[in-house]
């Protein structure tokens, strides 16, 4: 849930050195394999439906990954 990682980084960087740093968040499309026929079915909430058998019996196979990519970051001078 991209929108809740970002409510939450920004209330957790709120008075640290962080605070005023920004997030970007590349979202990756949900996909998951059915339980029953294996048909894959694309996902845009984390549940579903396969398409071709009527299963709710799904496996996620993308879209809950959470990878950073980079950081980069200003040295202070004291």
């Amino acid at each position: 849930m991209p929108d809740a990682i970002r409510f939450c980084f920004d209330i957790c960087c709120q008075g640290t050195v962080l605070e005023g740093a920004s997030l970007e968040i590349i979202e990756v499309p949900g996909l998951a394999s059915c339980c029953q026929c294996g048909t894959k079915v694309n996902l845009e909430q984390p549940f579903g439906m396969c398409d071709r058998c009527g299963s709710v019996e799904l496996k996620i196979i993308q879209g809950e990954e959470l990878k950073i990519k980079s950081m980069e970051i200003e040295e202070l001078c004291a």
